[in-house]
Parts: structure tokens; C-alpha cells; sequence
């Protein structure tokens, strides 16, 4: 929400009242889908070398469960904190609070930051 001196705001709504029980039901399926996103990294490794085929998905997949198991504590500990707070200090992290079973990346594994072609803040406005 824009304020009356321009400035974003965050506002509490209805809605966030859900954002603790969500980031509570997430919790405990986020080792799973860790170690899947994990595999699925390890799949799309394209370096050569048979060792490194061999040892990277086990080591994907057990790192991000172990880590989805750390993460997990995270988001049920700020889901509760959220529920507690009727969800208006937004504790728990946007990604938990989305009730989701698609697999995770796991948060050790480091993405290529891509630029979006249309930046804007969390109103909607442009930022360029």
C-alpha cells in the first residue's frame, strides 16, 4: 500500500492471518522437496567426469534434505511466531508461506542472477 507521502507500506489484511498455518504446513514436506530439488540440480549438471556424475546426485539430494531439515525449524519456528501475531509482522518467508508440494531448490545451490525486464517494488511501482 502507497502511504500519503508516496512511500510503500506494507498493510495487514485478512489474508494474513494465513500466513503462519501455511508456513506451519509447508514445514514439514520441505526436506522432501529439498532433496528432490537437489536431484533435479544434480540431473542438470552437464560437467564431464565420471566420478562427479556418480557422487553428485547422492550428495545433492542428502545435502538438501539435511538442509530442508535446518530450513524446515526456520519456517515452522517463524509460521508460529506469524500465527501468533496474526501475521503482521510478515516473519515467516514469502516462499513458506505459499502452500506448495513443487520441488525446492535447495538454498546452498546458487541461481545466475537474471535481470527482469520490468522492475517494480512491492506496490507495483516501476523502479527504474
Amino acid at each position: 500500500m502507497v502511504d500519503e507521502r508516496g512511500d510503500c507500506v506494507r498493510a495487514w489484511t485478512p489474508t494474513s492471518l494465513a500466513r503462519g498455518p501455511a508456513a506451519i504446513a509447508n514445514a514439514p514436506l520441505l526436506p522432501f522437496r529439498s532433496a528432490v530439488g537437489g536431484a533435479q540440480v544434480a540431473g542438470e549438471d552437464r560437467s564431464p567426469g565420471l566420478r562427479r556424475k556418480i557422487m553428485l546426485t547422492p550428495l545433492l539430494t542428502v545435502g538438501g534434505a539435511v538442509m530442508g531439515v535446518l530450513e524446515s525449524a526456520i519456517w515452522l519456528t517463524t509460521g508460529l511466531a506469524d500465527t501468533l501475531t496474526g501475521g503482521y509482522f510478515e516473519i515467516a518467508p514469502d516462499e513458506a508461506t505459499t502452500l506448495s508440494l513443487a520441488p525446492q531448490r535447495p538454498p546452498f545451490i546458487t541461481e545466475p542472477v537474471r535481470e527482469s525486464r520490468s522492475s517494480s517494488d512491492r506496490c507495483g511501482r516501476s523502479t527504474r
